[in-house]
Parts: C-alpha cells; sequence; structure tokens
C-alpha cells in the first residue's frame, strides 16, 4: 500500500467517511480503570530503607587513549 494523499480538513474527511459507510466520529474513550485489588495489597519488593548492595565486582571507567 502507498500513500498518495493525506487528508485533514474535517470539512472534506467526514462526506468521504460518509461515502464511504465508515464511521465518521472518533470513538467514545472508555473510563481509566482502578489498579487490581491484589496488587494494591501486596508489600513492596524491597525495603527502601536499605541499603544499596556491593557489586560482586569492581567496575572501571577510566578512559585510555
Amino acid at each position: 500500500m502507498r500513500l498518495i494523499a493525506f487528508l485533514t480538513e474535517p470539512a472534506s474527511v467526514k462526506p468521504i467517511l460518509v461515502h464511504l459507510r465508515l464511521p465518521a466520529e472518533p470513538p467514545p474513550v472508555a473510563p481509566e480503570r482502578d489498579p487490581p485489588l491484589d496488587a494494591i495489597n501486596q508489600p513492596p519488593a524491597f525495603d527502601p530503607t536499605d541499603p544499596a548492595p556491593v557489586p560482586e565486582y569492581e567496575f572501571d571507567q577510566t578512559v585510555s587513549w
């Protein structure tokens, strides 16, 4: 498929959609849903007060030319 035109004027787009028997109005926006209850009642995966873990290796970020 190749794009040959890009219509942006609502006055010309709506009659084309009606002629093609396509919906001329956008679909209604669904309301936002609440998160699942089991996600709310779970404890956090880690304790934010714990210190950061010590890495098992040393990462050298020096640049040598």
